[in-house]
């Protein structure tokens, strides 16, 4: 299972870019000073020619996957008091041993699920660098849309 952001740029750009680009960001990472103008550039010409209505709907798309990471980040507090307090409650509540077992077994299943949510969000340095450049290319886009609308 990936990170929102990841499933986002490879449905938005493709898996071959997705590829490219965090391979790039990789070989790169120790550099003090990354350069992101060349993703930037070819994020820019693939997307050259759409038009403003796609623009904005895949300025959106983008936005809603940005809230949604931080959804998940912010909620993670909360999960892990749900999930000690349904800990605490199956183990204090007279059960059968059997049913106790096979509870805390589902509740630590549906956890684990949780934590491995919240750290592949939580530390995708890659993919969040690859997200503000596509974020930077449609903003610039869109207000060149904008802009040339308001010429004619």
């Amino acid at each position: 299972m990936a990170n929102v952001f990841r499933k986002l740029i490879r449905k938005e750009l493709g898996e071959i870019n997705y590829h490219r680009y965090s391979s790039f960001l990789k070989k790169n990472i120790n550099n003090q000073v990354v350069d992101n103008q060349t993703i930037f550039n070819d994020i820019y010409e693939k997307l050259q020619g759409r038009d403003l209505k796609s623009l904005s709907k895949m300025h959106n798309r983008l936005n809603d996957t940005m809230l949604l990471a931080f959804r998940i980040n912010r909620n993670f507090t909360f999960t892990f008091l749900f999930y000690a307090a349904a800990s605490i409650f199956l183990i204090a509540y007279k059960m059968s041993p059997e049913l106790t077992v096979i509870s805390l077994a589902l509740v630590n299943i549906c956890f684990a699920y949780k934590v491995y949510e919240f750290l592949s969000n939580k530390f995708c340095y890659i993919d969040a660098q690859i997200v503000l450049v596509y974020k930077a290319v449609l903003d610039r886009m869109i207000l060149n849309e904008q802009k040339n609308l308001k010429e004619k």
